[in-house]
């Protein structure tokens, strides 16, 4: 077996471990990642969040809804729903994930939603 050593001086491959830590830093404070499925903590509503910006969903009544999602931000997600083909809506919601809960707060509403992730 060859052992390789190093030739940069240590000052060098600190850096350049610094500059890797604050990368991989970021890349997690993108935002939530939100792919997968979620069930409403109260009541029935289930959400499915693909990676591809497509989302399905239930609310409690039974209602089947599904369009696109987009993360705006590190905090704001924005659904767009596509009714009969024509008129598409946009609603916007404030999104905090904290573990395995999905927290969204609609504003024009007055109402707040949470999920847990579906194992």
């Amino acid at each position: 077996m060859k052992i390789l050593f190093c030739h940069m001086p240590s000052r060098c491959r600190r850096l350049i471990a610094l500059i890797a830590m604050v990368l991989a830093a970021y890349g997690c404070a993108s935002g939530p990642t939100l792919v997968g499925s979620w069930k409403a903590v109260e009541g029935a509503a289930t959400v499915n969040f693909a990676a591809d910006g497509e989302f399905q969903a239930v609310d409690n009544q039974g209602m089947p809804v599904s369009g696109k999602y987009r993360l705006v931000g590190a905090d704001v997600i924005q659904f767009e729903i596509a009714h009969d083909g024509e008129n598409t809506e946009t609603i916007e919601a404030r999104v905090l994930r904290t573990g395995e809960r999905l927290t969204l707060a609609f504003p024009g509403e007055n109402a707040v939603e949470s999920y847990e992730r579906i194992p």
